[in-house]
């Protein structure tokens, strides 16, 4: 008895540390998270040029609606802040030169 006793207590420690490594490993995410979010929001302040990229990749890559949500000031906010020739560089459509285009 004493045996599956010490064995249970064996596995319960080493649940525990597993937890701790988690939640050490989850901080240290986290917090690169912030400072990634920090830097991409400084570049959307001082590299306007950049914002619709920045605003596409949020539709690619943001798809929970909790951290849509969450992000919806920031996307107003920049996208507020983009530059009209940026604007009208974006929403032409891409296309590619033929015979038919030379007058």
């Amino acid at each position: 008895m004493s045996d599956i006793r010490s064995l249970e207590q064996k596995r319960q420690e080493a649940l525990d540390k597993a937890n701790r490594l988690k939640k050490q490993i989850d901080k240290k995410l986290n917090g690169q998270k912030f400072v990634l979010g920090g830097m991409l929001m400084a570049i959307a302040e001082h590299e306007p040029d950049r914002i619709p990229q920045i605003l596409a990749d949020l539709d690619k890559y943001v798809t929970r609606k909790a951290d849509i949500s969450r992000l919806e000031g920031f996307r107003s906010e920049i996208g507020n802040n983009v530059p009209r020739s940026t604007i009208l560089t974006s929403s032409e459509p891409n296309r590619t030169s033929s015979d038919d285009d030379i007058t």
